[in-house]
């Protein structure tokens, strides 16, 4: 049996001014593991391109990721929840 391959589009418009990220995402009939892959995936490849772009060591370049999104879900959260 052939395996259908999916197809998942992640778009991202950056306001800066507004401090703001739009996020839309187009994908049918994936599973919420499948979406979270791509999006690990996503982070891991723009992590490479910013280490080779920068002279900085990937490891490094996911830290800094990770840092940055532990401290953005903890502004938004928070903002959210109170």
């Amino acid at each position: 049996m052939e395996e259908k391959k999916k197809h998942i589009e992640i778009h991202i418009d950056i306001d800066k001014a507004a401090d703001q990220l739009n996020v839309h995402i187009v994908a049918e009939k994936t599973t919420v593991s499948e979406l979270f892959a791509c999006c690990l995936s996503t982070v891991s490849s723009a992590a490479s391109i910013i280490a080779n772009a920068t002279n900085e060591d990937e490891q490094k370049v996911l830290r800094d990721i990770a840092a940055m999104v532990s401290q953005w879900q903890t502004k938004h959260w928070t903002r959210r929840t109170t």
